[in-house]
């Protein structure tokens, strides 16, 4: 099979990519919430990578939902030059923007033989190798995410899983303007900092680009899966809701 590569071009409101990931996990649960004899009589919708950079939004995961006061909510809202969400991911208050690519990987677990543990290590895996397809030496700590010093954080992971079945994903700064983490303490780490692959020296390079090397290295890693598909948005959620054929998709 393919790993299906849906880019969104222009800047995205986060609700529109929480909308259409929401689209793209739907098939996923359905299909696990078949009866196993029919299971095996349907093959699983294959694994999508969405990516996008959204405008200023800070979005909190899924053990703070309802616990910022009104007054942390409008200071993160920055007289209205930021969006607030709340997020069902793992992790806490993170910021997402131009510059960053964000990536929400959808896909069943099993399917590709992977753990909770395991599937988060591929995703450090494979921002480790993004990063270095750019020259830029970047590793794992006790802390969540990838670094590229035991201070600077380059990119961030927080992912949601429901009946085995992943979405969400990573974020990782290409060229973000890094003050904007300086209004949250970001994931709950006191005293970190933020870098972008462009901070690190890499010139030139723009959001797209980086999201198909990640979306390279993850069909290097995932189980399964030879090769990659860019697809549009109506093919990618015809696909996933099983509106059209298999085109593209190998094995």
């Amino acid at each position: 099979m393919h790993l299906r590569h849906l880019h969104l071009p222009a800047l995205t409101p986060y609700t529109r990519a929480s909308h259409l990931q929401s689209l793209l996990l739907a098939p996923h649960l359905n299909h696990k919430a078949l009866a196993p004899p029919l299971r095996k009589l349907h093959p699983p919708p294959p694994p999508t990578l969405l990516t996008f950079q959204t405008p200023p939004t800070y979005t909190c995961g899924r053990r703070e939902i309802n616990t910022l006061t009104p007054q942390q909510i409008t200071y993160l809202r920055a007289d209205n030059t930021a969006s607030f969400h709340e997020a069902l991911r793992g992790g806490q208050t993170t910021f997402h923007g131009p510059g960053q690519l964000t990536a929400y990987l959808i896909l069943s677990l099993s399917v590709h033989g992977l753990s909770p543990r395991t599937y988060v290590r591929m995703l450090e895996t494979c921002l480790i190798g993004t990063c270095a397809h750019y020259g830029v030496k970047g590793f794992v700590t006790e802390n969540p995410g990838v670094w590229v010093s035991e201070e600077e954080k380059i990119a961030s992971v927080g992912v949601h899983l429901r009946r085995g079945v992943a979405s969400h994903g990573v974020g990782l700064n290409v060229s973000t303007e890094v003050r904007w983490f300086e209004r949250i303490v970001a994931c709950g780490l006191v005293g970190k900092k933020t870098t972008t692959l462009e901070r690190e020296g890499v010139r030139g390079v723009g959001v797209e680009d980086v999201g198909r090397i990640l979306a390279g290295k993850f069909a290097e890693e995932l189980k399964d899966v030879d090769g990659v598909d860019e697809v549009s948005e109506d093919d990618a959620v015809g696909v996933s809701g099983g509106e059209k054929d298999g085109g593209g998709q190998n094995g």
